[in-house]
């Protein structure tokens, strides 16, 4: 007999039945599947109560956008300070920049001034109504989030603050969306790439009329175009001011290319180092009821 013996590794563990099985995860289960139609069941019947959905949706809204604002300031913070890092890096060369800048808008203002005198003699001799100036609001972008379909960002400002749905909500480069959901301390801004998003606006070159239509990218379409092939990419697209919410002639961007019969616009805003925006105060409540009015009978 053979002293030495062949090692054998060992082979796998077989899994054993637990002796004592738990008896509570069925009935877990059961509760939360319970727990979670109740809520559903619960939220689909408050809609039918608007004197108590109205609130819950309300208080819901201001605690999630507050959570957000507490987690998120830190962030901002940093990237506050990272910012002005860098500012004061390239300060020189912002200096130049602005001095050229300076001097491109004083030699504007030298051209522009002889055309609003001739502007408001014509108006005068025609009896052409001046439009009513819009007032706006400033307001500090307090969050930015992205859910992976709707882009959106919450600002510090809400109904005590004056503001109401679907104002206009803008930058100096042009336009940033609009208000969709307004809380007492908070409002939540729908941005233009948003697939929700529609606005009525017109190319400056050619003069069409078109609805910008958000696609969830960062290049909006065109669409309800009286005339594709008049289109020419590098065009100007402006607000049209066409159901009163959004005033003629605000600019929103430029026609980045045609493709399958897709016209798509390159916005002139940036939404990546907002910090501050403006909110337009809209028409009167009276102005846009006959405007909708109108255009349903329509």
């Amino acid at each position: 007999m053979s002293v030495f013996r062949r090692y054998k590794p060992p082979g796998p563990l077989k899994r054993k039945a637990n002796p004592y099985p738990t008896r509570t995860y069925p009935f877990r289960q059961k509760i939360s599947i319970l727990v979670f139609a109740f809520f559903l069941l619960g939220g689909a019947a408050l809609r039918f109560y608007p004197s108590l959905y109205n609130p819950l949706s309300s208080f819901l809204f201001e605690g999630t956008a507050s959570f957000q604002r507490i987690f998120i300031y830190p962030f901002q913070q940093a990237h506050t300070f990272l910012k002005d890092s860098y500012t004061f890096i390239n300060l020189k060369n912002e200096h130049a920049a602005l001095v050229q800048e300076n001097k491109d808008l004083k030699w504007k203002l030298q051209v522009l001034h002889p055309l609003q005198h001739e502007n408001n003699v014509l108006r005068q001799q025609l009896n052409v109504s001046t439009p009513r100036p819009y007032m706006h609001r400033v307001a500090r972008i307090v969050s930015s989030p992205y859910d992976g379909i709707h882009y959106f960002f919450l600002i510090a400002a809400g109904s005590d603050q004056g503001l109401t749905k679907d104002q206009a909500v803008v930058d100096p480069d042009g336009v940033l969306g609009r208000i969709e959901k307004v809380g007492h301390h908070v409002a939540r801004v729908l941005l233009l790439n948003d697939v929700n998003s529609r606005v009525p606006v017109m190319t400056e070159g050619s003069h069409q009329k078109a609805i910008l239509a958000g696609e969830g990218n960062f290049f909006p379409t065109l669409v309800y175009v009286t005339d594709i092939q008049k289109i020419k990419p590098g065009e100007k697209v402006v607000t049209s001011g066409v159901g009163g919410i959004f005033p003629p002639g605000l600019p929103v961007g430029y026609i980045n290319d045609i493709t399958g019969g897709k016209i798509h616009v390159r916005l002139l805003a940036s939404y990546k180092n907002l910090e501050w925006v403006h909110i337009l105060h809209p028409q009167s409540a009276s102005f846009l009821q006959e405007v909708q009015t109108n255009l349903e009978e329509q």
